[in-house]
């Protein structure tokens, strides 16, 4: 195959930031001498740098469609393993957005002295490289090896503080990965016997017109690849593995994990669902929508029971996949991606607020630790309590709030309206898991009342997720435009 100018184009983001992550590795390996804050900062500035590229490209080319890797089908239109259009464009943003935030939290005053800072950015590199691949692939193949690419470097990130509680939830994932892969690698070779092809577009086409003995054996397929997404992405009933992994890892760990691991596993379930095993009128759609049902109300009603912040932020992670099941399940890939560009910037601004408050409050691990911060902490006690707003769908948080509209609206508009009913009693939920949250940063705390040291990194990241949850809920269309 000869590789074309296209081809490169296409391939520009992926690349740049694989060749960042191999000049970090390297610049950590050969700087044994000199100030370790000094070095901190000069890696932790080229990967911000890489991810800032990537969205200038994304800018530039936000209108393109660039399909690579392509070969002639003698059936109908050409096959390609790779293709940059603007819902692929939209994905990117998300992501690379995302991981910014991430490096922000995680600038030298921020990430623990217990964690070796070159490994933790080469990993954050390498995971966004296989997160870009995967929003862009449009063959099966390339979506095993994406999805392996962003997995397998996010457990690693777990387990780098080398301690007992991040090497089990670092093992915990690492085991549900494995069993999630060869469920999804047993679909994949059902589809491929029945299809008699690998690329998304042709599967979606023969699909329709195969043998009607053949027909439940291709719906068995799908539904091994959508399990073994759902494991990915933690949908109920594979998400035992999160909680713990969540709260074993470090904060700025678990920040990575929720907001970009999380976001490449739905872009990656979009894609399929939208250009390959499950076309419009399939059944594999309504099991899609099943899942949305289960996993919104399971992870909403175990987030109501949660003490610990890291852990409630967790279980309503799970909540939060269900609602985005819930497009995803009619096929609304506008309203996936607005949904998932929202949760993106709160989520990152929530864990921002609580890794602040556990590197400089002792024991700040519970919901009462947080009593009395907003008399102590205004400022970081209203930019969460906004945060929290936004996950709940409540003014002044209107972004959350027409994010869930759009989301109920496309279900309505596919008359699943038994969907659309588990959604309002979710969402009526999900007030009490936030809400709870925000009362207690209004009590009186049992002791004095605590004040933490905001870094000037943190105060940055958490401040632009609040301007631009603030922008968003003022112009919604900026969310839905991400993916025209």
């Amino acid at each position: 195959m000869t590789l074309t100018w296209t081809d490169w184009q296409a391939t520009a983001v992926p690349l740049i930031l694989a060749l960042g992550a191999v000049a970090v590795l390297l610049i950590d390996g050969f700087w044994s001498t000199g100030s370790k804050r000094l070095k901190h900062t000069v890696i932790t500035l080229i990967t911000a740098a890489v991810i800032v590229f990537g969205l200038i490209f994304v800018i530039a080319r936000r209108q393109a469609y660039l399909p690579a890797f392509c070969r002639p089908d003698v059936e109908g239109p050409a096959q390609c393993s790779l293709v940059v259009e603007p819902l692929t464009i939209g994905l990117w943003a998300v992501l690379l957005i995302g991981g910014l935030g991430v490096v922000g939290l995680s600038s030298y005053r921020l990430l623990s002295a217990d964690i070796p800072v070159g490994e933790y950015h080469f990993l954050l590199l390498s995971a966004l490289v296989g997160a870009t691949v995967l929003a862009g692939a449009r063959d099966l193949a390339t979506v095993v090896i994406a999805l392996e690419v962003v997995s397998l470097p996010s457990f690693a990130m777990v387990a780098l503080r080398r301690d007992r509680s991040g090497s089990e939830a670092a093992l915990k994932a690492f085991l549900v990965s494995v069993l999630s892969t060869a469920v999804m690698l047993f679909g994949i070779s059902y589809l491929y016997g029945v299809t008699g092809s690998l690329y998304l577009q042709t599967i979606a086409t023969r699909l329709p017109g195969i043998d009607p003995d053949l027909r439940r054996v291709a719906f068995a397929a799908g539904l091994f690849v959508i399990v073994g997404f759902g494991f990915k992405i933690a949908a109920v009933p594979f998400h035992g593995w999160l909680p713990d992994t969540y709260s074993g890892a470090p904060v700025e760990v678990t920040a990575f994990l929720a907001v970009v691991s999380k976001s490449a596993g739905v872009a990656g379930l979009l894609v399929l669902v939208t250009f390959g095993v499950a076309p419009s009128g399939s059944d594999l759609r309504l099991v899609v929508a099943i899942l949305a049902a289960v996993t919104m109300t399971v992870g909403n009603l175990a987030a109501l029971r949660q003490v610990e912040a890291v852990r409630l932020l967790a279980w309503s992670s799970i909540g939060q996949v269900g609602f985005l099941l819930a497009p995803l399940a009619v096929g609304d890939a506008q309203a996936v991606v607005g949904y998932l560009a929202a949760y993106v910037v709160v989520t990152l601004g929530a864990f921002g607020a609580v890794a602040v408050v556990q590197r400089h409050r002792p024991f700040g691990l519970l919901l009462k630790d947080y009593r009395g911060m907003v008399r102590s902490e205004p400022g970081l006690a209203i930019a969460l309590i906004f945060f929290l707003v936004v996950l709940a769908g409540l003014p002044p948080g209107l972004a959350g709030l027409f994010t869930k509209f759009a989301a109920f609206q496309a279900v309505i508009d596919a008359h699943y309206g038994w969907l659309a009913l588990v959604m309002a009693v979710n969402v009526m939920i999900g007030l009490a898991v936030y809400l709870r949250w925000v009362a207690e940063l209004f009590r009186l705390p049992a002791d004095d009342p605590f004040s933490v040291d905001i870094e000037s990194p943190a105060v940055a990241v958490i401040s632009t997720c609040v301007a631009a949850a603030a922008v968003v809920s003022i112009l919604p269309s900026a969310l839905f435009a991400l993916a025209t």
